[in-house]
């Protein structure tokens, strides 16, 4: 064997200290920023932190920064009107507890994340589909759309989009993380994810999967739970268990145990972590109306404490001429955290005026007339990479006439028209959500009947995707509802 030495020139993508500390604080919500920047003032003297709940924020376009007070109070009254009608309009868009946060859970599912050894782009997966949750934990989203979202990311940075094999890889060890349930696409498989792992930790805690009643369930009460949730999930909820058990030719006892098992289960894994946080919380940006008629964001009041550096030891270290070197190397993390801070304030002002022009019709007439969009759509009007949008859309909340909204409530799948459109799937479920308040008492409409209403108004949506939906608006299925 021949040793020779030669030369290769390749690129390399070198994080610095201060891009780390950028893409870092983007991530944070606010009140984790507000807790960050507590942390790094006790360590550098250099930072001074005063709190500025009621000094209003300047806005970034020069259009509302020379209103009046007498011209906001105006605009402040015709949201509240706008709002009234809003409210009388009847929408429901599913969105309770939107005052509560998912902050808690990504922190926890990130933390568990980091703990694993994963290859790099099973790992950028991985956390696109923690940040790919909802309030409850559930992943709503088909696992194509969300792939098909980063597309661009995976081929930059690995030379080729994600493959389809490796979508499910992703998926199960999301599902694999706790809570148990989390990452489940419906009710259905958040069930059978706790009642397997139920299953696994009871078998482990007591060396055999064959254990006697005294000792907890047996393997035929968990083999029984689960037919049921997989063949008769719709009626478990008002079933008779005397002649569901007849049905079935079970043993009544052990259906009656069975169902006591899949009662004591969460159908909402990541609710103990909403209810963790105080029922307020401080938006990031302000959606207003313009005179022109048009809404604008702009950053809210009070969102961030006001950052600065403390002139004394800035005109130590200038009389001293730097000799003192800790000092210097404070006052430099000094000035890259107050550039970064900045440059968050500014990347979060333009990704959410970049989504107010575009759900302008949402604004106007509510969930319904919300429009298809994805992070590729705000991160070409916002020259932006598609994964600096998805950090700055996550945990960073609008305050609209409608009430108040993560920023990754605007986006959305969408569902194909007849005539070559697509149809938003948050308009999707409003919709839903509407028909099925205004339904016949005692006639629920079927998802399948919902489904037609669709197609009559030219819109392709198969029958689960509309139970789907239903299940994300949390509401019952009409065989539980006829019974209400």
């Amino acid at each position: 064997m021949k040793i020779t030495l030669t030369t290769k020139t390749s690129q390399q993508l070198s994080l610095t200290p201060q891009l780390q500390q950028a893409i870092r604080l983007l991530t944070l919500s606010n009140l984790e920023l507000r807790q960050e920047l507590d942390d790094f003032v006790r360590d550098n003297p250099l930072l001074e932190l005063e709190d500025v709940a009621d000094t209003p924020v300047s806005e970034a376009e020069p259009e509302g920064a020379n209103e009046s007070a007498d011209s906001r109070e105006e605009e402040l009254d015709s949201l509240a009107d706008w709002k009234t009608k809003q409210a009388g309009d009847g929408d429901d868009d599913g969105r309770e507890d939107q005052d509560q946060s998912t902050v808690s859970l990504n922190s926890h599912l990130r933390e568990q994340a980091a703990g694993l050894q994963l290859e790099p782009k099973d790992r950028l997966w991985l956390e696109i589909l923690i940040e790919a949750l909802d309030e409850d934990g559930y992943l709503r989203d088909e696992l194509e759309e969300i792939a098909a979202s980063f597309e661009n990311v995976f081929i930059e940075h690995f030379e080729e989009p994600l493959l389809e094999e490796e979508y499910l890889v992703g998926l199960r060890l999301l599902q694999s993380l706790e809570p148990a349930g989390v990452g489940a696409r419906s009710l259905q498989e958040c069930l059978l994810l706790q009642l397997e792992a139920l299953r696994q930790a009871q078998s482990a805690a007591h060396g055999s999967a064959s254990i006697s009643q005294e000792e907890g369930l047996t393997a035929s009460q968990f083999e029984l739970s689960r037919k049921l949730i997989e063949d008769h999930i719709e009626t478990l909820g008002n079933a008779n268990p005397v002649s569901l058990a007849k049905t079935l030719g079970e043993d009544k006892n052990d259906l009656i145990e069975a169902l006591r098992l899949i009662r004591s289960l969460n159908p909402r894994p990541a609710g103990v972590f909403r209810d963790q946080h105080a029922g307020y919380l401080i938006p990031d940006v302000v959606v207003y109306r313009t005179r022109g008629g048009l809404w604008r964001a702009r950053l809210a009041s009070g969102a961030l404490p006001k950052l600065s550096i403390n002139n004394d030891y800035a005109q130590l270290i200038k009389t001293t001429g730097g000799e003192s070197s800790n000092l210097s190397q404070k006052l430099q993390e000094a000035r890259w955290m107050l550039k970064n801070i900045q440059q968050r304030s500014e990347t979060i002002l333009r990704v959410s005026q970049a989504i107010v022009e575009a759900q302008q019709a949402f604004f106007e007439d509510g969930p319904k007339a919300m429009r298809p969009l994805v992070l590729r759509d705000i991160a070409d009007e916002c020259e932006l990479h598609e994964s600096t949008v998805s950090r700055v859309t996550s945990q960073k909340f609008m305050l609209t006439p409608l009430g108040c909204f993560e920023l990754k409530y605007f986006f959305g799948s969408h569902v194909s028209t007849d005539d070559g459109g697509t149809a938003s799937a948050t308009a999707l479920r409003a919709q839903i959500a509407d028909w099925i308040k205004n339904e016949t008492p005692g006639k629920p409409l079927s998802d399948q009947a919902i489904a037609d209403r669709f197609g009559e108004t030219g819109v392709v949506v198969a029958r689960r995707t509309v139970a789907k939906y239903r299940e994300a608006l949390r509401i019952p299925s009409a065989a539980q509802r006829r019974h209400r």
